[in-house]
């Protein structure tokens, strides 16, 4: 980390740059009150040097408060490298009254261990086109790997046999919205000049669906319970007067105010009674079976829910004894490049939900 000569005018700064700290990565960083602060890192540094420099010299963080920054629409963890950062889009910094862990469950969906797995992510049978993330870690390991230690979750805990336990009436982030843009396979080369050379470029393409399955049960009776898919901040394109985006103002967890579906039945109650809250949604409805409790299967559900990116969604529910129900519904949930958060959901809280493992499978269009 290095800071540049307090005598700020244009000439010193190039002058600056261009001898002794020519390595300088250069990040403009702007508050919702629409004051710019300049930063500089050099390559080696991480978020952390930047939170550190505004914190030090620019933006003053009150006791039991964050300092959070959003570089688009994704909350950055400290341990991101500079350079995977766009320094030619602002960073944007935001004092939260939040906990910690408010912060790192924002912040999750930067983190390092899942851009490793949408890298390395296998190919299904079914077709190159088809990238399959299995062995996804718990939030809680998440958690832990960006805080340095274990963290202080009320209401989510890990069971014997790897499962989550979760009894939270708020309901509880799974699996965070998630880019999968190292994943977007290149469309057919094309030929370009470029300095004398011919060079091939790489055009980007958006997944046409993500398939989530999730594995779930409970002995909770007559409460509605399931998971919660929520739009990621990126189709928030809304801006405040100040021309900040309106998502930099979202707190942690699910709200009214952020479009989003859950998904709830009732485990051990006859028929099931399975809903879709939220747009497109429908009511209880008649699953065509019993859905086994905990305590009379041993084993989970499977919600298999496929979002695609024109709108158009698709629930298909296998119980403990093979029995299958499906149902569909309306509303544009992704973008193509953000997956949609996934939580888990209790009506009311008590329980324990049960959530097992958990596998994402995007689909590309066919080449």
């Amino acid at each position: 980390m290095f800071y540049p000569p307090e005598d700020d005018s244009f000439g010193t700064l190039c002058s600056w740059l261009n001898t002794e700290h020519s390595m300088a990565v250069h990040f403009s960083v702007s508050t919702i009150t629409g004051v710019t602060y300049d930063i500089f890192c050099t390559k080696e540094d991480t978020v952390q040097s930047i939170r550190e420099q505004l914190e030090e010299h620019h933006i003053e963080v009150p006791p039991a408060s964050f300092l959070k920054l959003f570089h688009g629409p994704q909350v950055l963890c400290d341990q991101i490298s500079v350079t995977e950062l766009d320094p030619s889009q602002p960073i944007f910094a935001v004092v939260a009254r939040e906990t910690k862990v408010e912060i790192l469950l924002q912040a999750a969906g930067s983190y390092q261990g899942y851009k490793d797995l949408i890298k390395a992510a296998p190919s299904s049978p079914e077709g190159e086109n088809i990238k399959v993330m299995k062995g996804l870690p718990s939030i809680l390991a998440v958690l832990e790997d960006m805080g340095g230690q274990q963290p202080d979750v009320k209401d989510l805990r890990q069971g014997e046999h790897g499962e989550l336990l979760m009894t939270g009436e708020l309901g509880h982030l799974l699996l965070p919205s998630l880019s999968v843009e190292a994943l977007q396979p290149p469309s057919a080369d094309t030929a370009a000049e470029a300095s004398g050379q011919r060079e091939l470029q790489r055009e980007l393409q958006p997944f046409t669906k993500v398939i989530f399955s999730v594995q779930l049960n409970s002995d909770a009776y007559n409460q509605g319970l399931g998971i919660v898919l929520e739009q990621p901040p990126s189709m928030q394109c809304e801006m405040d007067r100040n021309g900040i985006p309106t998502y930099i103002y979202n707190g942690w967890g699910l709200s009214k105010d952020k479009n989003s579906n859950a998904i709830k039945f009732h485990p051990g109650m006859e028929r099931g009674e399975l809903r879709v809250e939220g747009p497109g949604g429908f009511p209880n409805s008649d699953m065509g079976f019993t859905p086994q409790n905990w305590t009379q299967s041993n084993s989970f559900h499977t919600f298999q829910v496929t979002i695609g990116t024109d709108g158009r969604n698709q629930l298909k529910v296998t119980g403990t004894r093979g029995e299958v129900f499906e149902a569909v519904w309306r509303n544009k949930l992704t973008d193509g490049v953000f997956m949609p958060a996934l939580h888990a959901w209790l009506d009311s809280g008590g329980g324990p939900l049960l959530i097992g493992d958990i596998v994402a499978e995007i689909h590309f269009p066919a080449a």
